[in-house]
């Protein structure tokens, strides 16, 4: 099986030393819980696990099937939670599903994707034995909190890269930013993706589920249900930055054009008139002006020189040079 850990818990505390029939058979007389940690597993181990603990089927096909996403269900006195994972590693990525199933005597977390965090929460709910002594609900709510400090993580490092974005949005020299700005944006959307869906679970966890979450815990809840609203909020803000980023990109590219045709149209200008004089004596009749002035062909080119030196101090003045 892919059970990475498993644990028996007694009013707020592992117990060591019973085999996993024993403690399974303690949890069934409601003599404590024991926590399920499966990583990537198969169908048939969430099944054997299913069968130990009575577990609702539609709960089961629900861990299993990938397509899900961040959802909650309530299946005859059995939670089942699924959360959507992100990670920061140069830019906001999926990193895979951490579903829970808890009832009243087990808790199941199935995690996806490396590295697994469930350790780290086990870790973490062991050294506060007062939360661990509401059993279950305690895992449940834990793994939730765990998993919208990563959020805050990735929503602070995407924040950073966005202020870079920007910087170089407005920088004269920076060049064209709108391929940043629009994987800026494909990154936001990945966000929103976890987060935005997870507000109506975590309420729903706030009203009580008989037998399973206490009054303490609900309060709890009400405090991710917060900083969930207050995530969303940013997201709301982000959405709004990369829009102006992306406007204020393309207003910067259409001044740049417009100062490149000036450019090119205030040379052209200038060198129109050379072109004007020398095809006009190009044409070779007989009576054209100064045709044998012995000064006649140095007084064209400062004619050409002069004329072009005004139109060019004329395009200075004016900023198309």
């Amino acid at each position: 099986m892919t059970v990475t850990d498993w644990a028996f818990y007694r009013d707020g505390r592992r117990q060591t030393g019973e085999d996993y029939d024993d403690a399974v058979a303690a949890a069934r007389e409601r003599q404590g819980f024991v926590w399920l940690r499966l990583h990537e597993p198969g169908e048939d181990d969430l099944h054997r696990i299913a069968a130990d603990f009575g577990l609702h089927p539609l709960a089961v096909r629900d861990a299993l099937d990938q397509r899900q996403g961040t959802k909650i269900g309530h299946y005859d006195g059995l939670v089942y939670l699924v959360l959507r994972r992100v990670r920061y590693d140069g830019g906001v990525h999926d990193a895979g599903r951490l579903t829970v199933l808890a009832g009243p005597d087990v808790v199941v977390t199935v995690s996806e994707g490396d590295p697994d965090p469930v350790p780290a929460i086990a870790e973490r709910l062991e050294g506060q034995p007062k939360l661990l002594g509401h059993g279950p609900a305690s895992v449940l709510y834990l793994v939730a909190d765990t998993t919208v400090d990563e959020y805050t993580a990735t929503a602070e490092a995407f924040e950073a890269d966005l202020t870079e974005i920007e910087a170089a949005v407005f920088d004269d020299v920076s060049g064209n930013q709108a391929g940043r700005i629009y994987r800026a944006k494909r990154e936001q959307l990945t966000l929103q993706k976890a987060i935005a869906p997870l507000g109506l679970p975590v309420r729903l966890l706030t009203q009580r589920v008989p037998d399973l979450i206490a009054p303490k815990v609900q309060t709890y809840f009400r405090g991710i249900a917060d900083h969930v609203d207050r995530l969303h909020a940013q997201l709301n803000g982000y959405d709004e930055i990369i829009s102006s980023m992306l406007q204020a990109n393309l207003a910067q590219l259409s001044v740049a054009q417009n100062n490149d045709m000036r450019k090119i149209t205030s040379w052209a200008a200038i060198v129109a008139v050379p072109t004007a004089i020398a095809g006009i004596y190009g044409m070779n009749f007989r009576h054209m002006p100064e045709l044998h002035w012995t000064y006649g062909y140095p007084g064209v080119l400062l004619l050409m020189a002069g004329l072009c030196w005004m139109l060019y101090v004329n395009f200075k003045r004016r900023g198309w040079l």
